[in-house]
């Protein structure tokens, strides 16, 4: 029992751990939103191909994509406190590796070590929230960690394109470094130390077999870092993932402790809410990768004044976002879901008219400000209408498991967005240089065809938030 000297330093370690937490959140989302602003600049630099850039982005999302349910659950059998401060130290320590980077291959490895520190901070962060404060504060904690995330959102493009335009790009990556080193200290001085859990070890099968496949297919749609013997590593990447997908479906379905519980998919809500996750993440990552470089290349934008331009979905995001949540309470998640996932889809066709639209003229920028728009409204209102809907089909014993479930599927939609802007525009530019098109036109061309198609998954995206039902409705 607390002493009357002993519950206020209780309380005033709470909130130390919250702002730890929230200072984790925050470097984790700059991460996604910083390094898109310079691609453009990273890439003139070390002479990379745009769709060699789009590793710079990827590795980061897939390291981390793939090791943040593995981490929850080294969490509980090491101790949270112990994963969330190797995380720091991890982050510290390949941000200096990014920062120092003098070559493409080190800068792709150092943005793969920050994606193994992130996955440590996320999977750790919301735990140590929920078993830090009271039922009754819990709601207010992870609201505060909620709103750092579309805080980086917001910081991310503007802080990274000035301090690229002042300093160069590499002071992007060191200026994580200071902020790390405060958060590191209060969850130093915050976070009790815990004797190890009893829990279980990970069922190895299921995390290998789901690692290997999701890995094997981001390489055969990104070949991008492959130059020798491309047709051979294809070949044989492909093979891997039959094998290792095979063998994960198998092992869901018949292991008693499963990655992810397929008989979840039976759920009306949860089968395709997690698939309209997927494609509203897919279209906003699409648009935030591929702008700086139409930004650059067409608009002669400087990192700075890119930086800004993007400012405005995240901005769109924060004040949007909450208010759908409010809303989806008394109207449903559906109808607000599907409005996204529209305006989601407008705002890449808005996008695809940049590329018809006379550059340097009035009409050119209110449509570029009509997109941003549109892309910023559209992921605010479906995320969290979409995202309850998910949760409440699911039974209260699986929470865990359709909350991971989720987030897997949110990060799969930002690697598919990058891999259809980095990708595929790459084999459509590179197909209409062939042709004899001048490099201006196949740009533009290549940029209308991509933003187009990422409007048809965006259509997609509408029908699966219309094929879901209402709490009232029969869910299954």
């Amino acid at each position: 029992m607390l002493t009357p000297t002993s519950a206020p330093q209780q309380d005033k370690k709470r909130w130390l751990i919250l702002i730890s937490v929230g200072l984790a959140t925050l470097l984790s989302s700059l991460n996604n939103s910083i390094v898109n602003t310079i691609l453009p600049l990273i890439g003139k630099e070390l002479h990379i191909s745009l769709g060699e850039s789009e590793w710079i982005v990827l590795i980061y999302l897939l390291v981390l994509s793939l090791l943040l349910l593995p981490m929850g659950r080294f969490s509980d059998l090491l101790g949270r406190r112990r994963i969330f401060l190797f995380g720091f130290v991890s982050f510290i320590v390949a941000s200096a590796i990014c920062g120092l980077a003098p070559s493409y291959g080190l800068l792709v490895v150092g943005r793969g070590l920050l994606g193994i520190a992130g996955a440590m901070l996320l999977s750790v962060g919301p735990a140590l929230l929920t078993t830090t404060f009271p039922p009754e504060q819990r709601g207010q904690a992870l609201g505060l960690q909620a709103l750092m995330t579309y805080l980086g959102l917001a910081l991310g493009p503007g802080v990274g394109g000035w301090l690229a335009d002042t300093l160069g790009w590499h002071s992007v990556f060191y200026s994580a470094i200071p902020v790390a080193l405060i958060a590191l200290t209060l969850a130093l001085l915050s976070i009790p130390r815990q004797t190890r859990g009893n829990q279980a070890i990970p069922a190895w099968p299921n995390t290998l077999s789901f690692m290997v496949s999701i890995s094997a297919l981001v390489i055969l749609l990104n070949p991008g870092v492959i130059h020798a013997h491309k047709l051979l590593f294809l070949i044989a990447f492909f093979i891997l993932l039959v094998i290792a997908g095979g063998l994960f479906v198998i092992l869901q379905r018949t292991s008693t402790r499963p990655l992810i519980d397929l008989r979840l998919f039976h759920v009306r809500n949860f089968r395709y809410g997690n698939t309209a996750t997927i494609l509203n993440y897919l279209c906003f990552f699409l648009a935030l990768f591929l702008l700086p470089f139409y930004m650059t290349e067409v608009l002669a934008f400087s990192a700075t004044q890119i930086g800004l331009w993007l400012t405005l979905m995240p901005i769109l995001m924060m004040i949007s976002a909450p208010l759908a949540g409010a809303w989806s309470d008394k109207i449903g998640s559906r109808v607000l879901a599907s409005a996204g996932m529209i305006c989601s889809t407008l705002g890449l066709l808005a996008f695809a008219l940049l590329g018809i639209l006379a550059p340097h003229t009035m009409l050119n920028r209110i449509d570029l400000a009509l997109g941003l728009t549109l892309s910023g409204l559209g992921t605010g209102l479906f995320a969290a209408p979409n995202n309850a809907a998910i949760l409440r089909s699911a039974p209260q014993a699986q929470q865990g498991m359709a909350s991971g479930t989720l987030a897997t599927c949110r990060y799969l939609g930002m690697m598919g967005g990058i891999t259809v802007g980095g990708s595929l525009f790459d084999a459509i530019d590179l197909y209409l240089n062939g042709t004899g098109q001048s490099f201006a036109n196949s740009f533009l061309h290549a940029f209308i065809i991509v933003m187009g198609i990422g409007a048809l998954f965006g259509i997609l995206g509408w029908i699966a938030s219309m094929m879901m039902r209402e709490p009232t409705a029969q869910p299954r």
